[in-house]
């Protein structure tokens, strides 16, 4: 039960991200910052702790590069079926939208994986599972509130953040459910798929958004503040 609560732990952290969104007045502010602050902590967790995985896990370095090319190529296919958008001023609310619907997605899949990771671990270590747990809310947090204030719209804001809190828990009730092994192979070609996601996200979506606004003050602290969460993580 110990080990279910510290999973859940995790998850929770996107709905402090969207509580943070709800006593911040000035939205537009807060966008421009939301943008720049999980880009910063995305770009974090591509290299510092997800790469670092993979080669771990996997030993065939083209099924690593096969597998990040299959994740970027899923939230490429999710363009035709998510809400047209472009990066005109005149379109900017729906290409806001946008990123926000394949950010959630995409780490809904990562939550999953993490979620599962932190259940095992905190079944063989329950202190080893918490430190765990509190390191992927660092994360969880600003990609939270990038999310709860990119997504204008309150009904698909709530199902995006719950379905995010949920997904720390969808991995283990199948493991439970379907006494599943999980091997480092299968880990490893899953975390593979989930950076590839979030190379998309960051790199063709967030980029220019944050290119936009580099030299607006809520850019800059972004950056700062970005940067803290990434050394906290690796402290931790």
């Amino acid at each position: 039960m110990n080990a279910i609560l510290i999973t859940i732990l995790s998850g929770l952290s996107f709905f402090i991200g969207y509580l943070i969104t709800l006593f911040v007045k000035n939205k537009k502010k807060l966008t421009v910052f939301s943008v720049a602050f999980s880009f910063t902590v995305i770009v974090g967790l591509i290299l510092f702790d997800l790469s670092p995985e993979c080669f771990e896990l996997l030993s065939n370095k083209w099924l690593i590069v096969v597998s990040i090319l299959i994740g970027i190529l899923l939230l490429k296919l999710l363009d035709f079926f998510l809400p047209d958008h472009s990066h005109d001023e005149s379109n900017k609310k729906n290409h806001m939208q946008h990123i926000g619907l394949i950010s959630a997605i995409a780490l809904f899949l990562h939550n999953i994986i993490e979620g599962t990771a932190i259940y095992t671990t905190s079944l063989a270590n329950i202190k080893l599972g918490l430190i765990m747990a509190i390191g992927v809310s660092f994360h969880n947090i600003p990609l939270g509130i990038q999310i709860s204030s990119l997504i204008k719209n309150k009904t698909e804001k709530i199902i995006m953040i719950s379905l995010l809190v949920l997904s720390s828990i969808v991995g283990v009730i199948f493991i439970n459910i379907f006494k599943i092994t999980l091997n480092d192979a299968v880990i490893g070609v899953l975390i593979s798929v989930t950076l590839g996601m979030l190379i998309y996200i960051a790199f063709f979506e967030l980029l220019c958004e944050v290119k936009e606004n580099i030299k607006k003050k809520e850019t800059l602290l972004a950056f700062v503040l970005g940067l803290v969460v990434i050394i906290l993580t690796q402290l931790i």
